[in-house]
């Protein structure tokens, strides 16, 4: 017989494995990001622990997942109450133990307690989910696999692309940090609202408090000119994996010297010197990120609304959900 209870912070050693571990959960959970309430469901089995699933709440508008556009602004001002599994700034969907049919039904069970709409994020093609669920893409995730000389395996026509870009940045300092100093939290996170007010979806706005929480679980890329700040990446290594968290960068200086093309070489830079394997990239510029040789690990969204209707609607209109 399985049972659930209800947990306010991610157990110790959740997702131990993994560069975005129960740390970085707990530390944007802290943040207090506007918009989102976190939980974590605890299933056992004869009184074992057999699973941690992390879970959020949020008012889900409908024109989130459109970009910019007449349609985006319309359905937008439509308000859906959601409980989604997985986590809004976490691409590849994780649950913390067993990831079966009976396990997930006590979970949507639960969810449906507290809200209409029951949603998994990231997760893959087989999600072993009940009767009603209906499936949708998600965002896919470049992965780049780094063995040894990263470039010399390159073929020469992206080898020269790549070195053509590194020339521009030329006129820039490099620096990295393992932490980051409280003077230069609110920099950094300037740079980051510029490229979240430019994005073309936007779920998550980070507050500042996210910064400090993260700073000394993070790797810190930053680039300067001459003495001010110009672009970050937010990066977090663990078991020979890397994960580009966030970027931030101010595009009228950074455009000149090819910023934003050097925040994924040096990640990619610091993977062959720390013998780094996997380099997983975030979800935007597929193209420049496919010519670094990343391969696209397929995603897709679940909802189920209670409502019988409204989920028969659902399945009608998925793709106002797909990305």
């Amino acid at each position: 017989m399985l049972t659930i209870e209800h947990l306010n912070a991610p157990p110790e050693g959740f997702l131990a494995s993994f560069p975005e571990d129960g740390l970085c959960y707990k530390a944007f959970q802290d943040a207090h990001v506007e918009g989102f309430d976190f939980g974590y469901l605890a299933v056992s089995r004869n009184e074992a622990h057999i699973a941690v699933v992390p879970y959020f709440l949020m008012d889900f508008r409908l024109g989130t997942m459109l970009p910019d556009s007449w349609l985006g602004s319309v359905l937008s001002r439509i308000k859906i109450k959601i409980a989604c599994v997985g986590h809004p700034s976490v691409d590849l969907g994780q649950i913390d133990g067993e990831l079966s049919a009976p396990v997930l039904e006590i979970i949507n069970r639960e969810l449906a307690k507290y809200a209409p709409l029951v949603s998994y994020k990231g997760f893959g093609h087989d999600l072993p989910l009940g009767a009603g669920f209906v499936r949708a893409r998600g965002l896919p995730v470049p992965v780049l696999k780094i063995n040894g000389d990263y470039y010399s395996g390159l073929k020469s026509n992206r080898r020269n692309y790549l070195k053509h870009k590194m020339k521009f940045a030329s006129g820039l300092r490099y620096e990295e940090r393992d932490d980051l100093p409280d003077g230069l939290i609110p920099h950094v996170y300037r740079l980051y609202l510029n490229v979240y007010q430019n994005a073309d979806i936007r779920l998550e706005c980070l507050s500042m408090d996210y910064f400090y929480n993260t700073r000394a679980i993070s790797k810190w890329l930053l680039f300067y000119e001459a003495d001010t700040l110009i672009g970050f990446a937010q990066v977090l290594c663990k078991n020979g994996r890397m994960v580009h968290k966030y970027i931030g960068m101010d595009y009228a200086r950074g455009r000149k010297h090819g910023l934003y093309f050097m925040l994924f070489l040096k990640a990619i830079d610091v993977c062959v010197r720390d013998g780094l394997t996997e380099l997983e990239l975030g979800v935007t510029a597929y193209e420049f990120k496919k010519k670094l040789g990343s391969h696209l690990v397929e995603t897709h969204l679940y909802y189920r609304h209670n409502n019988r209707i409204l989920n028969w609607l659902l399945g009608k209109f998925y793709f106002l959900l797909e990305p």
